[in-house]
């Protein structure tokens, strides 16, 4: 007797990230950044042809996205939601590790997708939701009459004609608590990147806390932040 599946093939889904090599290119790329395959052959340590090999797989398995730009073919996750599945996979691949080993700066501070995660992340998605500037809203989250004015005392108006949620919370899959995402999530990380409060890492998803970000922090977020924790060199 045939049986009638019940939930999309998502044994084609496992096969693709199953793939080591596959699992780390998605991996490098939850920063939100864009990669031209060579780049990513190198940081892989494998050569060109097999890399995009692998990336043409994650391609028609909607994984990842592709533009040209001149002559090179830049890489990046496919969409929010491909990034969210792949926190909530990482969140239970944390669950299924005894005691799993996770790099310091990772925790501290890093880039989910397009937002902020780790303790930083968690620390400013509290704040919101202390000073009721976002609160719980059925099974998601909405922005308050006073999140609207937090936002314009950012210079971050909401735009009209949104195509992705206002706000979300994202289980954090280290610390296990939410942090901002949805437009306002990337808008704060981009602004905090721009004004050169945090700065990317290298090679890493990690985010670095500058100097003035501290002092940023404590006066917009309340939010004491260790002198020697995450700070760029």
């Amino acid at each position: 007797m045939l049986h009638r599946n019940e939930i999309p093939n998502i044994a084609r889904i496992g096969a693709l990230i199953g793939n080591p090599v596959r699992a780390r290119i998605v991996g490098l790329l939850m920063d939100g950044s864009e990669r031209p395959a060579g780049a990513l052959a190198v940081q892989l340590g494998v050569s060109a042809q097999a890399a995009s090999a692998h990336l043409a797989s994650l391609v028609a398995g909607g994984m990842l996205a592709v533009r040209a730009a001149g002559r090179y073919r830049l890489f990046r996750i496919h969409s929010e939601h491909v990034a969210e599945a792949i926190e909530v996979l990482a969140r239970t691949a944390m669950d299924a590790t005894p005691e799993p080993r996770i790099a310091p700066e990772i925790r501290r501070a890093r880039r989910c997708y397009d937002h902020v995660a780790g303790r930083l992340g968690v620390a400013l998605c509290e704040y919101a939701v202390r000073r009721r500037y976002v609160v719980a809203e059925g099974t998601g989250a909405a922005l308050t009459a006073a999140g609207n004015r937090w936002l314009e005392s950012l210079e971050l108006p909401a735009p009209a004609g949104l195509r992705r949620p206002l706000v979300r919370f994202c289980l954090d899959w280290t610390e296990r608590r939410a942090h901002l995402a949805g437009w306002l999530g990337a808008a704060l990380c981009q602004r905090l990147e721009e004004k050169d409060l945090l700065r990317r890492v290298r090679g890493s998803r990690a985010l670095a806390v500058t100097p003035a970000g501290r002092l940023e922090l404590q006066r917009r977020f309340d939010l004491t932040w260790p002198e020697a924790a995450g700070t760029p060199q």
